[in-house]
């Protein structure tokens, strides 16, 4: 089994997908963009992708739902990883050395508190354990990078602090997706996306299909539609299956209701950690 992942070993992502997998063997598929994890999907060259769509305390991964939206996957699957981001340099380095860090932008978002307090540049990259790798590599001690401390461990690291993040329990929420096979028999979630018309009341009675049938909404986002200029669309995640018939009756009221409707998928729900 391969899977697509954005990043390197020891990345977030690599997590979400041991987590998710557990004991199958699969082979990783290590991409620098998001866009590659999608099209390892739709070529075949991947069994399944892991992208991160959410975080507790920043909140969506515009670039995740736009993709969602834009391309021919389905979601199949979530799981959550605890996000505890560490300082780490090179071997002998010590915190007062540091000029420069690297991460990932979501990382160093994460972490605004921890390092505006100091006064080092901070230079985005691709992926935490490829800003890691960049650091090991480098061997030079003004140099830092924010990744989890198993990454210091691959590398050959040294944590120069720990739990740096600013919030405590900061958690991050990743979609399985493919292109081929059903869904999941224990499935309980469902997203979609669907663009209303410019008429008053259109998102309300959209909505509407919901809460006629008691219908728990999760997550509710407009996204722009990138390729037609202030026209948006609306994310929706709500409790229920596509196996169950008032889901189904649900999204095909919703396609009345809206210009269109695309449905993601249905999986299973983790809780939280």
């Amino acid at each position: 089994m391969k899977i697509a992942i954005q990043g390197e070993k020891g990345s977030y992502s690599d997590e979400a997908a041991r987590r998710f997998f557990q004991e199958q063997e699969y082979l990783p598929l290590s991409k620098r963009f998001l866009e590659e994890v999608f099209d390892s999907v739709e070529t075949g060259e991947a069994d399944y992708g892991v992208i991160p769509v959410e975080n507790s305390s920043t909140g969506s991964i515009r670039k995740s739902l736009d993709l969602l939206l834009e391309r021919d996957v389905k979601v199949v699957g979530e799981v959550k990883v605890r996000v505890r981001h560490a300082l780490l340099g090179v071997r002998g380095a010590r915190l007062e050395d540091i000029e420069v860090v690297y991460s990932h932008p979501e990382a160093i978002s994460q972490c605004e508190g921890f390092l505006k307090s100091r006064g080092w540049e901070v230079i985005p990259s691709f992926d935490t354990a490829g800003a890691a790798r960049e650091v090991a590599e480098r061997g030079d001690k003004r140099r830092a990078a924010i990744a989890s401390e198993r990454v210091a461990e691959l590398y050959n690291l040294e944590v120069l602090a720990r739990d740096i993040q600013d919030l405590p329990h900061n958690t991050t929420r990743f979609f399985v997706i493919t292109s081929e096979g059903e869904w999941p028999r224990d499935a309980d979630t469902t997203s979609a996306f669907f663009a209303t018309r410019h008429v008053p009341g259109a998102l309300w009675r959209a909505l509407g299909v919901f809460a006629r049938r008691n219908i728990n909404l999760l997550w509710l986002e407009s996204r722009p539609i990138r390729r037609e200029p202030w026209n948006y669309s609306f994310f929706v995640e709500f409790e229920g299956s596509l196996w169950e018939g008032y889901v189904r009756d649900a999204l095909e009221e919703l396609e009345n209701e809206s210009i269109w409707v695309k449905v993601l998928g249905t999986y299973k729900r983790t809780s939280a950690l």
